[in-house]
């Protein structure tokens, strides 16, 4: 069962529009997660993230913080699909949208010049709805969100779905 912590990793799985291109590998948990993370976004788009179970487990218990729907079951589906098939070392991605300098600077590898310049970028563009974006940041080292770009994502929050009936929804 999926713990009910809730950690402050991001508004939706909306990763980046080069992952959608991928598709998704056949397995248990993946109809569950298309059912109740494609509600809001692109279940492909998890393949551009590589988390650790416990990451998966924190975003998974963000998304139903902030009006996912599903079973329990199709929850813990989606954890162990997750856990499969997108396994990684990060124990959860920086949003580039909400980042701030320090973070900018230890998670994405940025020097201090260069998250400024990001942070400054984000203020007079608005968010970047990928890593690609980036590439208009003056002084930003491109290379360097190339090479984090398993740990990095950019999204803007999306509006909740739909209510549903709660009799067979988790609370």
């Amino acid at each position: 069962m999926i713990k009910q912590a809730t950690l402050v990793l991001f508004a939706s799985l909306t990763f980046l529009p080069a992952a959608a291109a991928q598709t998704l590998p056949d397995g248990p948990g993946k109809a569950e997660l298309q059912k109740v993370c494609g509600l809001c976004h692109q279940a492909e788009r998890s393949a551009a993230v590589r988390l650790t179970r416990e990451g998966w487990d924190g975003v998974i218990n963000s998304m139903i913080a902030r009006g996912a729907r599903g079973t329990d079951a199709e929850f813990a589906a989606v954890l162990d699909y997750l856990s499969t098939h997108f396994l990684g070392e990060a124990p959860r991605p920086l949003n580039i949208n909400r980042a701030n300098n320090l973070d900018l600077e230890s998670v994405g590898g940025l020097t201090r010049k260069e998250a400024a310049a990001v942070v400054k970028w984000r203020e007079a563009a608005g968010a970047c709805k990928s890593l690609e974006d980036l590439k208009k940041v003056p002084g930003l080292d491109y290379k360097k969100i190339e090479a984090r770009k398993d740990f990095l994502i950019c999204f803007e929050a999306v509006p909740p779905p739909p209510p549903v009936k709660k009799d067979k929804q988790r609370p």
